[in-house]
């Protein structure tokens, strides 16, 4: 604990260490403390000088009264060594009677009181040990006080000669960058009236200077009418300041764009993107500026509306899209002709001339069945041939909506009946129609759809099955269901359905294209319909279209559908 906290509070205990040769001397002391009132010490004593510098190198003492004689070596020598350390210790010096030198230099060594012996009272030596300490106190911390004031003095003088020099580097550097922007400002006038010249001729774009900031030291050029940008407010003003505050939906995008332009000042490396603002497309170009130290301190920006250019690739690659599906239509188109027309030629060849041997009557029979052969074989060649230029009408853009009024219970009664002769022994078919009876659309459109999903119910049912086909016009469409008994669609095949020439895998020993359900989609595109589907395989599958009473036509419509 502190000196100071020990005198402040009597209880404490305040160690002390005499340091003297004679053992009488201890008692006596000793004897002295104890008479002291509301004190507490604790007296320790060591009789040699070795043995006392050792002990007060540990400094578990308070105090130390030191005898004036001790033997070989006096007491201001043990004082004088004790105090090397340079911090300052409570010393009480035992000098004899009268001894007025001894006691100047004992004080003048650093001992902070003296005492003469024989003639110590309780009151003087109680004064002497409190005087002792505090004043041994007052100038450690006197002490500590210089050695931060001269540390803060050593700190202050380098941070000064720090300073100075900072300033005549910073005096000469300003001197040199003075030089080098009047040098540059003359460049940029120069620069700048053959920017204006070049921008004044730019027609589809903005060309501008930006500063390291990326602020606008110039601009100019006829996008500004474009960009919706006032020439005047934007110099001064930061790169995608004034875009991003008119199209903040795209603050990230502009934000991105205006890194790229900035790492053109951190690496002295042209960049090029490009950003869309609105319906517009810009390609972007950023050019570092160089300065005579080789340093990028202004960039170049050259803006150009790409918008036509983008127009007209699109339109390019939309074209070469459609001419790579023609073209991979017509191959796989010749790919399946080849095989599903062989069979259809080959049954009308061999019973053609079967039938050329049954002369007579009593082979009637016999030739029934094989101009009936004959006749299925036609249907499905004209099946193939029909899908094959509807689907190459459609992708041409060649099909178009023509809207009349039918009367629906009718028209799908009367398609019904043309399907009959197609239709399996023992197949039913069952018609319903509930709700409104006119409906105004194309009825050529309309019979392509119900002809293809009655055919396939037809096809992919056995013999004796039943086929449904309800139909209901409601307030706002027409909506049209054909179900049937049959082979149903594999779950794992229902997902492409409708992609072109996809067959499912139980109807691979079936006649039939793949295009009939991708046509019947496209004519539905047409009408503004859907179509969905239910399907559980070996039980059956129900097809559902719905085709809106109004079709809005545009000018697609009209002239280029599909």
């Amino acid at each position: 604990m502190p000196f100071s906290n020990k005198l402040d509070q009597p209880h404490m205990v305040v160690r002390v260490l005499l340091i003297d040769d004679d053992e009488d001397d201890y008692i006596i002391t000793e004897d002295i403390l104890d008479d002291i009132p509301y004190r507490n010490y604790e007296l320790d004593w060591v009789s040699n000088f070795d043995d006392a510098i050792s002990i007060i190198n540990h400094g578990v003492h308070d105090v130390y009264i030191v005898d004036y004689l001790l033997g070989a070596k006096s007491g201001l020598d043990l004082i004088i060594e004790a105090l090397k350390d340079s911090k300052h210790k409570p010393f009480i010096l035992l000098t004899g009677q009268g001894d007025v030198r001894v006691d100047e230099k004992a004080m003048t060594v650093g001992a902070s009181d003296y005492l003469v012996k024989g003639q110590m009272t309780p009151q003087q030596l109680e004064r002497a040990i409190r005087h002792s300490i505090l004043h041994s106190r007052h100038l450690n911390h006197i002490s500590e006080l210089n050695e931060k004031l001269e540390q803060r003095v050593q700190d202050r003088t380098r941070q000064l000669d720090k300073a100075i020099k900072t300033l005549q580097r910073s005096n000469e550097d300003l001197e040199l960058q003075i030089s080098e922007r009047k040098k540059a400002e003359e460049e940029l006038l120069k620069s700048q009236a053959i920017y204006k010249i070049i921008a004044h001729n730019f027609p589809y774009g903005i060309i501008a200077v930006l500063d390291e900031n990326l602020k606008y030291l110039f601009a100019d050029g006829t996008g500004f009418k474009e960009l919706e940008l006032d020439a005047h407010k934007i110099i001064g003003a930061q790169f995608f300041q004034f875009l991003r505050k008119n199209d903040p939906s795209k603050a990230k995008e502009y934000d991105a764009r205006f890194e790229l332009a900035k790492s053109v000042i951190d690496s002295g490396e042209e960049q090029i993107f490009d950003f869309d603002y609105k319906d517009l497309n810009y390609s972007v170009i950023v050019v570092p500026i160089k300065n005579s130290r080789k340093q990028t301190k202004q960039v170049l920006v050259v803006m150009l509306n790409i918008t036509q250019q983008r127009k007209a690739e699109s339109e390019i690659k939309k074209s070469l899209q459609k001419e790579r599906e023609l073209s991979e239509l017509k191959s796989r188109f010749v790919s399946m002709a080849s095989h599903e027309f062989r069979t259809p030629l080959s049954t009308i060849m061999s019973s053609v001339s079967l039938i050329s041997r049954y002369t007579s009557e009593e082979y009637h029979e016999k030739r029934n069945k094989h101009i009936k052969r004959i006749k299925s074989s036609v249907n499905n060649l004209t099946q193939i041939l029909n899908d094959f230029l509807s689907i190459s009408k459609l992708e041409e853009g060649k099909s178009l909506v023509h809207k009349s009024t039918i009367k629906v219970d009718n028209f799908i009664e009367g398609l019904c009946d043309e399907m009959s002769p197609v239709k399996k022994q023992g197949q039913k078919i069952i018609i319903k129609h509930t709700g409104d009876m006119l409906i105004k659309t194309d009825s050529q459109i309309l019979k392509n759809i119900i002809i293809n999903l009655l055919s396939n119910a037809i096809k992919y049912s056995g013999h004796g099955s039943k086929i449904w086909v309800d139909s209901c016009i409601d307030e706002k469409n027409l909506l049209i269901t054909i179900k049937d008994e049959g082979m149903g669609i594999p779950e794992k095949d229902q997902v492409h359905l409708f992609d072109r020439f996809f067959r499912a895998e139980n109807a691979m020993n079936i006649q039939g294209t793949g295009l009939g359900l991708n046509i019947v989609n496209k004519y539905l595109e047409m009408l503004h319909g859907k179509i969905s589907f239910e399907s559980i395989e070996d039980k059956g599958t129900t097809f559902s279209i719905t085709i809106p009473k109004k079709i809005i036509l545009d000018e697609k419509d009209t002239t280029h559908r599909g």
